[in-house]
């Protein structure tokens, strides 16, 4: 008789910044030392944030050694779309939407900056622009044009679009079994 596999969920609702994925990064470290499960779900929620802890939090959870399962229960904003994008499977709650807009830099009041300056900040726009939608257009089925008129816009959109764009695999709610192993990072 085959041995169910082991499925751990993780609650995750929390603005993408580094502080706070290097210590979620250490969570899930732990968590799968100990528990060592097959399956990894996280639920997930969140307004968006730093590109550059987004991507790392991307890469970190396609890299672990299990199959990991994303199920947005609310807004999946931003940079959070690309951490949602590392999972093997992806699903979304009914009522649930996903935030997509083009990059966003601030600068202090009363900053001055040389022309060398604002060219080296364009040019890490650019870049963290395009890696973020490399990695949407690599792995869903929403091309680059059409990317492109959802960062200029800023739309939020619905788990119809994520379905048709094969941005989730399924809309359904989210329910943990009985006997669920549950963490919630905080």
């Amino acid at each position: 008789m085959p041995v169910p596999a082991k499925t751990i969920y993780i609650n995750f609702f929390e603005e993408i910044i580094p502080q706070r994925v290097f210590q979620f990064i250490s969570f899930c470290t732990q968590i799968f030392q100990q528990q060592q499960p097959d399956i990894l779900q996280i639920n997930i929620a969140s307004p968006g944030g730093s590109v550059a802890a987004g991507m790392i939090l991307h890469n970190y959870l396609k890299s672990l050694p299990c199959k990991l399962i994303m199920h947005n229960i609310g807004s999946v904003d931003s940079i959070a779309t690309i951490i949602f994008l590392a999972g093997e499977e992806r699903y979304a709650n009914p009522n649930s939407s996903f935030l997509f807009h083009g990059i966003v830099t601030n600068f202090p009041a009363q900053t001055s900056m040389t022309m060398f300056q604002l060219k080296e900040r364009l040019s890490s726009l650019e870049v963290d622009q395009n890696k973020i939608s490399n990695t949407i257009t690599e792995l869903t089925k929403i091309s680059k044009s059409e990317l492109d008129n959802l960062f200029l816009q800023g739309e939020v959109k619905s788990p119809d679009f994520a379905l048709e764009k094969g941005f989730i695999h399924e809309i359904k709610g989210m329910k943990l079994p009985k006997d669920a192993i549950v963490f919630s990072f905080a």
